[in-house]
């Protein structure tokens, strides 16, 4: 049984061979192991570690780094995955019944609600403005915190409505994580009980390649979840656990070294920003990603990104992939700072 296209995805595939410049990156340059053992002054001593399956739920030194990035958690109340793709796809799988009511606030991730759709449940998207309305009678509030496409965090007041909401309505709170950790972002499973987290190595700590994520939430739930995993992911590799392992017991180090990148790079598309006279949808305050909205209102997200690929070979992801409002495009910056120029002044050229 297929589900629904993946729009990012496919967007991404049809059009990442053909460009010479891709800003639909979400990453923070990727580190090597030699860099990652530079930054936390350590050595991974990778050809002892044993090919087996290991801890199938994940070692208990990686679960305390990652309980780590949380208030009051412990290991039962963690569970680690394939990625932070595969944490959302096991906890919606886990919790998800045929007809139950799933609310997601828009735009986020498309596998949010695609999954959800997939498991049989009536998904609603709303605007934070309506949540309350669009709420009603919902078994789980989903969003995505940082968010993905805009780059931004949710604030103090937006979170209180979500919670407020969730417990009016005897609700649960799914919250994809993936890009916590480049601000100060209190996760939502530090502030309300009925809440299942997933969070990810790729973005904030610069590890994609390692595949790892994981679910945060009340431990019988984690039980249940382990349950399914059975079914597809058994365990993680072992060399990717010590990895990861590393990275988060030094994660201050990495954060600190992204959010430079970031700051640095943000300035170079501010400045393309104002050579073009297009501004940002939302600035972005949290992320190596943003959205930019364009001048040309004649044309859909769609077409303007493909005449830009087309004429500069620079990949940009258009706003229509995110099931929302027209006229944006989202970019990432989080690349070396020298392949960003070179990629924005391609733009440039194009555009003014």
């Amino acid at each position: 049984m297929l589900i629904e296209n993946f729009k990012l995805e496919n967007w991404i595939a049809k059009y990442e061979n053909l460009t010479k410049y891709d800003l639909s990156q979400t990453c923070i340059q990727n580190l090597t192991i030699k860099e990652l053992e530079n930054i936390c002054d350590c050595e991974l001593n990778l050809k002892n570690i044993q090919l087996g399956y290991g801890k199938l739920y994940g070692s208990e030194n990686l679960k305390q780094a990652i309980c780590n990035l949380y208030d009051n958690k412990k290991p039962e109340n963690i569970t680690v995955t394939l990625g932070g793709i595969g944490a959302n796809e096991l906890a919606l799988k886990t919790f998800i019944n045929s007809k139950d009511k799933v609310v997601c606030l828009a735009p986020c991730y498309q596998q949010l609600y695609s999954i959800s759709k997939f498991y049989g449940a009536n998904v609603v998207l709303t605007d934070i403005q309506n949540l309350e309305k669009n709420a009603k009678d919902a078994k789980l509030i989903c969003i995505n915190n940082p968010n993905n496409p805009t780059g931004t965090i949710l604030t103090d007041n937006e979170i209180n409505l979500i919670i407020n909401v969730a417990k009016k309505n005897n609700s649960y709170i799914f919250a994809d994580e993936a890009y916590r950790g480049l601000t100060y972002t209190k996760s939502f499973a530090d502030i309300y009980d009925k809440t299942i987290v997933t969070g990810s190595m790729s973005k904030a700590y610069s590890l994609a390649g390692i595949r790892v994520g994981w679910i945060c939430a009340q431990n019988f739930f984690i039980n249940n979840v382990n349950l399914n995993r059975q079914y597809n992911t058994i365990s993680i590799s072992a060399i990717d656990d010590a990895i990861a392992t590393l990275a988060l017991n030094n994660h201050k180090k990495i954060i600190n070294r992204n959010i430079k990148i970031i700051n640095n790079n943000k300035k170079i598309v501010d400045d393309f920003i104002k050579k073009t006279g297009y501004s940002w949808l939302f600035e972005p305050n949290s992320t190596a990603i943003g959205c930019i909205k364009y001048k040309n209102s004649d044309l859909n997200s769609k077409d303007f990104c493909k005449n830009i690929v087309e004429n500069t070979e620079v990949l940009l992801v258009p706003s229509h992939v995110f099931d929302c409002s027209e006229n944006f495009f989202r970019i990432g910056f989080g690349m070396q700072k020298e392949y960003l120029i070179k990629a924005l002044e391609k733009l440039i050229d194009y555009i003014v």
